[in-house]
């Protein structure tokens, strides 16, 4: 099976170092999969959901934060803001932070209508 080294390393621990055979990331136009040989590239990713098989078949999937995946020369490497596993979620962090986020929304969409007026 043709594999690429993959490295995931987020800003508060290094998640993965090893040898991948895919590798799907969340971007601005949707999801990027990667293979191995796949040409050198920069690639922003977004918020969301992250999935990738290791070489000995073994699927997982990880929710990321913002950040970028580098591919060079059969390597990649994805640098993260958070990576976490689905049961690894604080449930009680992520809703104050869906909280906060609505709130923002909010007012942002006061101060729209606030000059719009």
């Amino acid at each position: 099976m043709n594999t690429f080294g993959l490295s995931i390393i987020a800003s508060d621990k290094d998640f993965y170092h090893g040898r991948g055979s895919s590798l799907v990331l969340p971007t601005l136009d949707g999801e990027f999969a990667i293979l191995a040989h796949h040409s050198d590239m920069m690639i922003a990713v977004v918020p969301g959901e992250m999935r990738f098989v290791t070489e000995d078949g073994e699927n997982h999937v990880v929710v990321v934060g913002g950040g970028f995946a580098q591919v060079i020369n059969n390597r990649v490497t994805v640098l993260t803001a958070s990576v976490e596993k689905p049961e690894e979620i604080d449930l009680k962090r992520a809703k104050e932070a869906e909280e906060r986020a609505e709130e923002q929304l909010r007012q942002k969409q006061s101060m729209q209508e606030y000059y719009v007026s």
